[in-house]
């Protein structure tokens, strides 16, 4: 089993390389909500300014998802973990699942993630009043597609057991987000349960994942967990050395 964290811009990364080696992507992008200036996170990235214009952002994750097209094996997946802006008035996850057909990436599923958690709720729109109410989201989104089929290639091992299988087919998934973002020292992190579960349900053991926005390692954690090799990249010096004392240490 080999853990690789390539501290690069992913684009750059990914442009030097020819052969397809990938599996499973398993990532979560910035969500371009301006973090560090936006209200309820005051904590920035560590080099990434989180506030590009919204055409820009979406024309940058389309460049990179299709050097990852090119990089994956055929009936290998991708898995995007994103959240949309502004109380769901910014529609990045419809975006991003218009670009990736646009690719030739296939929908495979459209996974809810149920935070049950909804952060303090001190701005109400219009209160008690049709005017202008808000509506903040407790949930975000896993887009789930597959390059050219979406069965699997070959055979291989799972270690999927019954219990988990029937609870995570079904598109809607409950479980905490991350609470250790301080402790841990990254401003943005999805907790381990979301590439276990993506990965079980998506490779067999010993498949080759792959996430473009490593931030503090997480799913290297997982994959490294179970038994999958897995390469991350991340364009901060500071996280991937976070990251690899993560794996150091956990």
């Amino acid at each position: 089993m080999t853990i690789k964290i390539i501290n690069d811009d992913c684009l750059e990364y990914l442009k030097q390389i020819n052969c397809p080696f990938i599996n499973l992507t398993v990532t979560s992008p910035p969500y371009n909500v301006d973090l560090g200036n936006n209200k309820y996170n005051k904590n920035p990235y560590d080099l990434y300014v989180d506030n590009k214009d919204h055409r820009e952002y979406i024309q940058w994750l389309r460049h990179i998802f299709e050097q990852i097209y090119r990089l994956t094996i055929s009936g290998g997946r991708c898995c995007i973990n994103i959240g949309d802006g502004k109380n769901g008035a910014i529609p990045t996850s419809s975006d991003i699942i218009h670009f990736m057909v646009s690719i030739n990436w296939i929908p495979m599923t459209h996974i809810i993630w149920d935070k049950s958690q909804c952060g303090n709720r001190c701005s109400w729109g219009s209160w008690i009043s049709p005017s202008s109410p808000s509506f903040p989201t407790p949930f975000e989104h896993i887009l789930v597609f597959a390059k050219r089929t979406k069965k699997l290639q070959h055979q291989g091992i799972t270690d999927l057991t019954r219990e988990e299988f029937m609870d995570w087919s079904l598109a809607l998934w409950r479980f905490p987000p991350e609470t250790r973002q301080k402790k841990i020292g990254h401003s943005a992190m999805f907790p381990i349960e979301l590439p276990k579960r993506c990965i079980k349900m998506l490779s067999w053991v010993g498949a080759t994942v792959f996430d473009p926005f490593a931030g503090a390692c997480t799913t290297a954690l997982a994959a490294r967990e179970l038994n999958r090799d897995c390469i991350c990249c991340e364009i901060s010096k500071e996280y991937c050395e976070l990251g690899m004392r993560r794996l150091e240490n956990d």
